[in-house]
């Protein structure tokens, strides 16, 4: 996909700024794994009408409304369990089915709407993980998969995060870069609780080890972070193959650059092949381009 087949104009509710929202997404093998598990999706949602009779012509049998939002998705099925890029093919594939037909968008957003709209997507990461469990308990060679996820949704100038597992939302503005999300690993825990210190936590053997997935047995913690975005910011989410060879500050500078979304996944997957591609890597980027 080229930049204009990926840049798309948002207007934000109650307000007359608009910005242009470039966005890109990648994904690689590696070096070193048999099969690609990692998937992603950059999609826009739009209200629309499918015309099946009328005497009014129209351009086009099926016409479209406003954005609803834009969504981007990363899912880094578990390596070491079976099947897990089907984990992840299910997942976003279901996360998208309830988007579009269970969710309550936002349309002119008060705070009651807005804190139902978070517990949707609570309820979304929920019914991804119903349906993973029950083609694992269908198939045997299903038997165990699992996967990470990690949904950005933009209603701008807000941006919720759907967040299950490791796969990472990163946010880079004109204060730096800063995580958003919170790694769901067992080297977390110990940090949290006085385990690890911070330079131990990336280097822990402990730090692969998720505590909590979409396919796991029991609940998945699914957890939802808001943020205001300004013109200009910059958004990345990635599995663990692009942070397991990059620092933080090596992304920043990378997804900073002036260069485009397409460009700034190419330079991040190859950053990381170069160093070993140890596991799939995805990215997926995006930049609120003011108008």
């Amino acid at each position: 996909m080229n930049e204009d087949e990926t840049a798309v104009y948002i207007k934000g509710h109650n307000d007359q700024k608009v910005i242009r929202f470039e966005c890109s997404g990648k994904t690689d093998i590696g070096q070193k794994r048999r099969l690609n598990q990692d998937q992603f999706l950059i999609a826009q949602l739009h209200k629309s009408l499918q015309i099946l009779r009328s005497s009014v012509e129209f351009d086009s049998n099926e016409v479209f409304g406003q954005s609803m939002g834009t969504v981007m998705f990363v899912a880094d099925g578990m390596g070491g369990a079976n099947a897990g890029e089907v984990a992840s093919q299910i997942a976003i594939k279901n996360t998208t089915d309830f988007l579009l037909n269970s969710m309550h968008w936002l349309f002119h957003p008060t705070e009651s709407d807005t804190q139902r709209f978070v517990e949707d997507l609570r309820s979304a990461a929920i019914f991804s993980h119903n349906a993973v469990r029950a083609d694992s308990e269908m198939d045997p060679n299903h038997r165990g998969m699992g996967t990470t996820l990690t949904l950005a949704y933009l209603v701008w100038p807000m941006l919720y995060v759907l967040h299950v597992g490791d796969s990472k939302c990163y946010i880079r503005n004109q204060h730096g870069l800063t995580q958003l999300t919170k790694d769901q690993t067992l080297a977390q825990v110990l940090y949290d609780n006085g385990g690890l210190d911070t330079a131990s936590v990336e280097e822990s053997p402990y730090s692969h080890v998720l505590v909590s997935a979409i396919g796991i047995d029991g609940k998945p913690n699914a957890v939802v972070y808001r943020t205001r975005l300004e013109p200009n910011d910059r958004i990345l989410l990635c599995s663990d193959g692009v942070n397991a060879h990059l620092s933080d500050s090596e992304i920043s500078e990378i997804i900073n650059s002036e260069i485009s979304c397409d460009e700034i996944c190419n330079r991040l997957i190859a950053t990381a092949n170069e160093r070993g591609g140890r596991d799939n890597i995805t990215a997926v980027t995006g930049i609120c381009h003011p108008i």
